[in-house]
């Protein structure tokens, strides 16, 4: 599943786990997210490195980066997860649009009490005055416990969030590196930049991936022929399609069909 960037609806809200591990495919967005883990373990990937959140530990997620969660067996994770506007925080925070941390785990030690005593006590019922307040607690008791580096500056904002909802909607076109730049009027090498810093692949390797995606739907839902399905995702020639398709699922698109059809018998 590719990286796709999630659109917020609320400015602030809370969720308990409770006795399960969450699952999350890969996206980004313009939130802050904090999670910490009360019992159990929570798996995490973050800017494609992967975290096992313990008992006692937590991570930042800053806006922008790409992260996804998942599970590892049956282990259960009882967890609060935060997610808060940076907006809300403004004034008193660093700008955490030009800010990133080095790393955004927190190890028990890095947690103090008084984190940890919020983190506790906010609760998704409260009255939104009160949720903010225990955030302004738990953000001024860990920030000082995450080294920050400054982020490249982007030169249009929700930039991330233009160039992946005009590639999701435009990827069986002949679009190019050049095209989108045109489309977004930005350099293309600003568009690159984004794709290998933030997407962590390449804008072909991208658009490759979403179109063998895309493919593969069709297979599985369709009897159309496969050269009418590789023109119909969008490449521009069947051996482009089929070097794709395998990297990404391990078999040609001859053979996905048939084992899908297998399965389905």
């Amino acid at each position: 599943m590719l990286p796709f960037y999630e659109v917020q609806a609320k400015d602030l809200r809370v969720f308990h786990l409770v006795a399960r591990q969450l699952t999350f495919p890969a996206h980004l967005h313009r939130n802050i997210e904090i999670l910490y883990v009360f019992s159990g373990v929570q798996y995490l990937e973050i800017e494609g490195k992967a975290y096992a959140v313990q008992a006692g530990e937590g991570a930042i997620i800053f806006p922008d980066m790409v992260h996804r969660y998942y599970k590892q067996g049956e282990q259960p994770a009882d967890a609060v997860l935060i997610l808060c506007n940076p907006q809300l925080l403004g004034g008193v925070f660093p700008d955490f649009e030009k800010f990133q941390p080095l790393t955004p785990y927190l190890s028990n030690e890095k947690i103090p009490e008084e984190a940890v005593y919020a983190l506790k006590h906010i609760r998704k019922k409260d009255e939104f005055a009160v949720k903010l307040g225990w955030i302004y607690v738990i953000m001024s008791h860990l920030l000082p416990h995450m080294e920050l580096r400054q982020r490249k500056r982007i030169p249009v904002p929700d930039m991330s969030k233009k160039m992946i909802e005009y590639v999701a909607e435009h990827f069986t076109e002949p679009i190019t590196l050049d095209s989108l730049a045109a489309e977004l009027c930005v350099s293309k090498y600003y568009i690159s930049h984004i794709f290998s810093d933030r997407i962590k692949m390449n804008f072909r390797q991208y658009l490759g991936l979403l179109r063998a995606e895309y493919a593969a739907k069709l297979i599985r839902t369709t009897d159309a022929a496969l050269s009418a399905v590789s023109s119909n995702a969008g490449f521009d020639s069947q051996r482009t399609f089929n070097r794709v398709f395998h990297a990404k699922y391990g078999m040609s698109p001859r053979e996905y069909r048939n084992h899908v059809r297998q399965t389905n018998h």
